[in-house]
């Protein structure tokens, strides 16, 4: 029973892995910077917090007519004031400032600004997935591999 069980966690691994090797050549073309295009600033706001506060730049773009939003934050500067801080990104991100956004053709919300994604960004989006389900279709697989173990000793 447990060669089955050995088995069955072999094909697992090889179709997980097949799984990720698929996810991760279709978000390749990415890191190559052929889908771009330009955003532009929507606000800027201050955001309050227990660690002091962060300004908030929020941005939209639009892929193929349909609008997407994204944002970014800077946080505050010891020994400045919230409100200068915001005053200062909003002078250096007004309304309308212009940023070049680089996304993933098949889902234009996975986005990066100013650059394409490197490499190992690309891959942890293609692993991550298919890693949390291998691990959790193992542990099950383990345990009644365990329980036979006991059954049989």
């Amino acid at each position: 029973m447990t060669k089955i069980i050995y088995a069955i966690q072999a094909v697992l691994a090889v179709m997980f892995a097949l799984w990720t090797y698929d996810r991760y050549t279709k978000r390749w073309p990415a890191t190559l910077g052929d889908d771009v295009v330009t955003g532009s600033v929507v606000d800027v706001g201050y955001v309050q917090s227990e660690g002091g506060g962060y300004v908030i730049i929020s941005y939209g773009y639009s892929v193929s007519g349909m609008r997407y939003f994204g944002s970014f934050n800077r946080g505050l500067p010891a020994w400045t004031l919230g409100s200068e801080f915001e005053d200062k990104m909003r002078k250096e991100y007004p309304k309308g400032y212009k940023v070049t956004v680089f996304y993933y053709r098949e889902s234009p919300a996975e986005h990066w600004l100013h650059k394409p994604p490197p490499t190992w960004v690309i891959f942890w989006k293609a692993f991550w997935l298919p890693a949390l389900l291998l691990v959790l279709t193992y542990i099950p697989l383990m345990f009644i591999n365990l329980l036979i173990s006991l059954r049989a000793g």
